[in-house]
């Protein structure tokens, strides 16, 4: 139920993942900076282990570690590790993906 605006930006590397930036600025560096300055907003949606969903914030800095996953639909409660296999899982059940390593 959200509006998404799209930007262009002269950060975004094409040879970057998918060539675009992730969209989750509470856990990017570069997509937090992008959100503040835009004034976008910023909703966590890994919660570190030793945080009270209650009082977690990001401020400064992107949170970039492990943790359970929050404001993520199916996905609450999982560790980053079960979240990544039962995203997965669904891709490959509906046919929509697979699981793939490249190494470049």
């Amino acid at each position: 139920d959200k509006q998404l605006p799209v930007f262009i930006a002269n950060f975004v590397l094409m040879d970057y993942g998918s060539g675009a930036i992730f969209g989750c600025p509470a856990h990017d560096q570069r997509d937090l900076d992008f959100a503040r300055k835009y004034d976008l907003e910023i909703k966590p949606v890994i919660l570190p282990s030793d945080k009270s969903i209650d009082t977690f914030q990001i401020k400064e800095q992107a949170y970039t570690g492990d943790g359970t996953l929050i404001n993520s639909d199916f996905l609450n409660g999982l560790d980053v590790e079960r979240a990544i296999a039962s995203v997965l899982e669904k891709l490959v059940e509906s046919g929509q993906g697979k699981e793939e390593i490249t190494y470049r």
